[in-house]
């Protein structure tokens, strides 16, 4: 090992003074030549006594801690199982060096924040939008949605449970119909409501299309408004994948 050589006042507390003797000597952390250190460490304190200078308590705590790990590197291992004596000191140093090169860290970050300067925020006045609510309401969606059915002469009650008794029905996807009324706008961005039921004459088609449309209403892909006691549908803004359930 290498001549020790240190100033005395250059460390914080016993970890720093540790850390100092393992650097200046190119050793692991978690492989320390404890009888060297130890040696070491205690000159240190007799420095700091030929001085005059107060030797601080946690100074010689840790003095007893490196004599008791020395002793007992000295003895013979009881069982092939028992813990390394040096290991909590290294996980202590390691911890300490860690804390150290954060603090390193965050000191060379305050330095850099001197040379910034910041510039005092002014209010911005935005003028103020109005924005029109146009989501229709839901009852008369279903009422224009019951027109549909009368007028393509589905006249079965739909209340919930009628379809689940049929045998051999077909099942149809709310998925798949939502795709089919978008395909509807890649013509022209506004369509009449009806239109979106165009060729559909089976009663739980037209409901998994109806399914769709409140569904494409809610996310956004398309919006309902009325006119003239109509109603119209248009394309929405929102791109992306649909994800609108399963079957119906």
């Amino acid at each position: 090992m290498e001549e020790l050589s240190f100033k005395v006042a250059a460390f914080e507390g016993p970890l720093d003074l540790l850390l100092h003797l393992g650097s200046k000597n190119k050793i692991d952390i978690y492989d320390i030549p404890i009888a060297e250190i130890t040696d070491q460490y205690l000159e240190y304190i007799e420095a700091m006594r030929e001085l005059d200078m107060e030797v601080g308590g946690e100074f010689l705590v840790m003095a007893s801690q490196l004599l008791l790990i020395k002793s007992r590197m000295l003895l013979p291992a009881e069982n092939e199982d028992e813990e390394d004596p040096r290991l909590e000191l290294a996980d202590r140093l390691e911890e300490y060096r860690r804390y150290k090169e954060i603090s390193g860290v965050m000191e060379r970050l305050s330095h850099s924040a001197d040379d910034l300067v910041f510039k005092e925020p002014e209010p911005l006045n935005f003028p103020k939008i109005k924005v029109e609510n146009k989501v229709i309401d839901v009852d008369r969606l279903y009422a224009a949605f019951l027109t549909v059915l009368e007028r393509n002469q589905v006249r079965a009650s739909l209340v919930p449970g009628t379809f689940r008794s049929v045998i051999g029905r077909t099942n149809y996807s709310v998925r798949e119909a939502s795709v089919k009324i978008m395909s509807v706008f890649e013509d022209c961005e506004t369509v009449e409501f009806d239109d979106l039921f165009e060729g559909m004459n089976v009663r739980g088609q037209l409901v998994a299309a109806f399914l769709a449309v409140l569904e494409l209403v809610k996310e956004n892909f398309i919006s309902v408004e009325e006119s003239g006691g109509k109603l119209y549908c248009t394309r929405g803004k929102k791109d992306g994948e649909l994800d609108l359930g399963e079957e119906y």
